[in-house]
């Protein structure tokens, strides 16, 4: 449901956390949305005392995931695996000048261009996973992110902020993306209307389960973004759990494996809907 006098959509990737009385949320987020979720976000932020996110979301810390992606020497080239076709198609598609919204975050800034030679400017000379979210973002053209959005929310509100990562460990998962999964994705550009699609659809509604099905292809669906750093994310958070009254934003690629581990530690997990 449209919150008509703000333009947003309720957020229903939301899972209550309870053991022995003490109540916290888990969050999945999603790093690239066209709507905001202030009302939803503002409700669950005011009912905590801690707040945490994967990692460092400040403007240094996101200008060194930049500077890292842009060292791309030693590295393969996404370009050059590309198919002819998949590249014609692309520079049709994004070549449009493409002017950042003022109320863009710098998350979303890293990757946004406003070159009218998209592939040649910003996917020949960087990292293959820098390359591919600055395609992908630049294909959404979303003005915001679930998780900037709570983070400035969580600052106002004068909430406790804990980061979960390092801005350097999450680097090095970026790193260890498979270079062909990305080619794979990016070869079918094609499809990328539809996923986006079928993405919002399950996002708004709440479906993990379908949106997880649907996204088995996406590159960070990888052992270097998930497996043992999920183990690694849920032991730095458990901590916080025990004493209650915490939230977590986490990637929703997360959240499966995530919630399995609060079951087996004895925790209620309730998703909520409305």
């Amino acid at each position: 449901m449209v919150f008509s006098w703000l333009g947003e959509k309720k957020l229903k990737m939301v899972w209550r956390i309870e053991k022995e009385g003490k109540i916290s949320f888990l969050v999945g987020t999603a790093h690239f949305s066209p709507y905001r979720f202030k009302k939803s976000l503002t409700q669950l932020i005011q009912s905590v005392v801690d707040v945490l996110f994967e990692g460092p979301l400040d403007t240094e810390s996101m200008t060194k995931v930049t500077q890292h992606g842009r060292q791309a020497e030693g590295t393969p080239s996404l370009y050059g695996a590309l198919e002819p076709a998949v590249i014609k198609e692309i520079n049709k598609c994004l070549n449009v000048p493409l002017v950042p919204h003022r109320s863009a975050e710098s998350y979303l800034e890293l990757f946004n261009s406003s070159s009218f030679d998209f592939l040649g400017s910003h996917v020949r000379s960087v990292r293959p996973w820098m390359a591919f979210f600055t395609l992908w973002s630049s294909y959404l053209n979303w003005q915001y992110s679930v998780d900037m959005e709570a983070f400035h929310i969580a600052q106002k509100l004068g909430k406790k902020i804990y980061f979960l990562e390092t801005i350097e460990e999450q680097i090095a998962a970026l790193d260890g993306i498979p270079f062909e999964r990305i080619v794979e994705y990016v070869n079918r550009f094609e499809h990328w209307k539809s996923y986006k699609e079928q993405f919002l659809r399950d996002f708004f509604e709440g479906n993990l389960e379908k949106l997880m099905s649907r996204t088995n292809k996406f590159p960070t669906r990888c052992e270097s973004i998930l497996g043992r750093r999920d183990e690694r994310l849920f032991e730095r958070m458990k901590t916080f759990f025990e004493k209650g009254s915490v939230i977590v934003f986490l990637g929703l690629s997360h959240i499966p494996a995530i919630k399995k581990m609060f079951i087996h530690e004895g925790y209620e997990v309730t998703q909520r809907l409305t």
